[in-house]
């Protein structure tokens, strides 16, 4: 079984509240014995699920000045302290962080650690509940309450192989629930997690490169290799893998003729070598990290892989917006195919083909 712990806290606070209530466990999730570990099997797979298939991602490390949490965790890594003692501390710590402040918290924090073959992953996640009606065995209805996956609150992934090997510039995910941004961003100043990656931005230079290449392709083949290049970043990012350019080269390849994939993949490579050229003093990403560079700066110099924005990704290939009285959404293809006109200049948009079921509601 890959699930080896499993341990949740209630915690709770009311807007007014001077400090969070923590109704601590007193025991582990026995997970030896099927009947049970079941369950808990099963709730980790839903939250690791709901973790992947988030837009609302951010990757980092530990930040160096606040160590309290990072030290906890190397404390129960050496056997200096149980499992549950550590997740007792931590919440402790979080439960701290919220007296006085107006925040409002309601629900659990669940911590588990699983062990696969690559490696060994620690999961915070702020667990929700919802009311229902259930009908008991005398036919009798009553209110019963159960995990609200769908609500599901912040969550927190620390590959613990990658940390201890220290060859990783993203160990931390931080995945953010709908709504609750100051709760969750308290979180994350709790334990110490700092951004290294910058998705969006690190997404929009990748697809820069891809319309780029695009230009390079017939017409009628430029859109639909863009589209593609899209649909396969997408489905790694709801599979929760990144986009290995190398990778991304062979699927292109099997999805379009062979040579402008290879092309393709030799435009991504120098590339990547002028990124590599104006890190500091031309160094390579090996030389950087032999020098002792932040971990930040070597993460830049490498770029073999891509964690994708999921919002730039859609507007990549399609454009949209609203405001109160118009919603507009069309595909990128129809500017290029002047089915829709833009003026700069003016800022107008000029609709060619007008869908028809649009069209009939206009003649009526």
């Amino acid at each position: 079984m890959s699930l080896k712990h499993f341990v949740t806290h209630q915690i709770s606070k009311e807007p007014k509240d001077p400090g969070a209530t923590l109704a601590w466990s007193e025991h582990e999730a026995d997970l030896e014995q099927d009947r049970v570990a079941h369950f808990y099997t099963q709730t980790a797979s839903q939250l690791k699920a709901v973790m992947t298939q988030r837009s609302g991602k951010r990757y980092g490390v530990f930040h160096p000045e606040i160590t309290q949490v990072r030290a906890q965790i190397q404390d129960w890594q050496a056997d200096r302290q149980s499992f549950i003692a550590l997740t007792r501390r931590i919440g402790k710590q979080f439960a701290n962080a919220l007296d006085n402040t107006d925040m409002a918290i309601d629900g659990y924090l669940a911590f588990f650690m699983e062990q696969l073959a690559d490696s060994d992953r620690l999961y915070i996640f702020h667990l929700r509940l919802k009311s229902s009606v259930s009908v008991n065995a005398d036919m009798t209805l009553s209110e019963t309450r159960y995990l609200d996956f769908s609500h599901t609150g912040f969550g927190v992934m620390l590959n613990l192989t990658d940390w201890q090997a220290d060859d990783d510039s993203k160990y931390l995910t931080f995945s953010f629930g709908r709504g609750d941004k100051p709760l969750q961003n308290l979180f994350a100043e709790c334990i110490g997690f700092t951004d290294t990656l910058n998705t969006a931005e690190e997404t929009e230079a990748f697809l820069e490169i891809v319309d780029e290449f695009s230009h390079t392709l017939p017409p009628e083949d430029s859109f639909e290799y863009k589209a593609k290049v899209v649909d396969y970043c997408m489905e790694q990012d709801m599979r929760g893998e990144p986009v290995v350019f190398d990778e991304l080269a062979d699927y292109m390849a099997t999805q379009v003729k062979a040579e402008p994939a290879k092309a393709f993949s030799h435009y991504i490579v120098e590339k990547q070598k002028e990124r590599q050229q104006k890190a500091p003093q031309g160094l390579t990403p090996e030389q950087l990290a032999a020098q002792g560079a932040d971990q930040k700066v070597v993460a830049e110099a490498i770029k073999t892989e891509l964690i994708p924005d999921r919002k730039k990704l859609r507007g990549f290939i399609r454009y949209s917006g609203k405001n109160k009285d118009i919603s507009l959404s069309f595909s990128a293809s129809m500017l290029e195919k002047q089915e829709i006109i833009f003026d700069q200049s003016s800022g107008e948009l000029r609709i060619c083909k007008v869908p028809e079921s649009l069209l009939k509601q206009l003649k009526s």
